[in-house]
């Protein structure tokens, strides 16, 4: 119905993941992956836009710094989380 609106938060988190997950030199599967970004997502405010600049013109760069920080540390918390919930196989 609406192709072109999504969240923002959502490719950015899963980047997020990435870098941290390549930087602690941890490997995740799929599952782990969604369940982290799932857990990430849930705790941020839902940003729906419909172009990433929309998000770029209408925010300050303080907000930026803001938001990136707030990413950062939601991505970490939920790596972190997933991982000592996480059932062996």
């Amino acid at each position: 119905m609406f192709s072109s609106i999504h969240n923002y938060y959502e490719q950015v988190v899963l980047e997020r993941i990435q870098i941290v997950m390549r930087e602690r030199d941890e490997v995740a599967d799929q599952e782990l992956m969604e369940d982290i970004a799932c857990i990430a997502l849930n705790h941020l405010p839902p940003r729906y836009i419909r172009h990433n600049v929309d998000m770029a013109s209408n925010i300050t760069d303080r907000e930026w710094e803001e938001m990136h920080a707030l990413i950062v540390r939601i991505v970490n918390d939920a790596i972190d989380f997933a991982k000592r919930r996480q059932v062996p196989r």
